[in-house]
């Protein structure tokens, strides 16, 4: 079974402005969207599963598909 892969965001303040903000995280991998929250709760502790990642490939007369 291929994994999924899923994107990931954290809510810091910044350290600049001192504004609360919402960044991008790293993709990981894992069988399930629950599987990845934990994965996130047991190493990060910061990290929070956005959503699942979609593959979009481009066909020969450019159009898009999703896989």
């Amino acid at each position: 079974m291929t994994m999924k892969k899923y994107l990931t965001s954290l809510i810091a303040i910044h350290n600049v402005n001192g504004q609360l903000g919402k960044w991008p995280g790293p993709i990981i991998e894992a069988n399930s969207f629950e599987e990845a929250d934990e994965w996130c709760k047991k190493n990060t502790q910061y990290l929070f599963v956005e959503q699942e990642v979609m593959d979009i490939k481009a066909n020969e007369d450019n159009t898009s598909t999703l896989n």
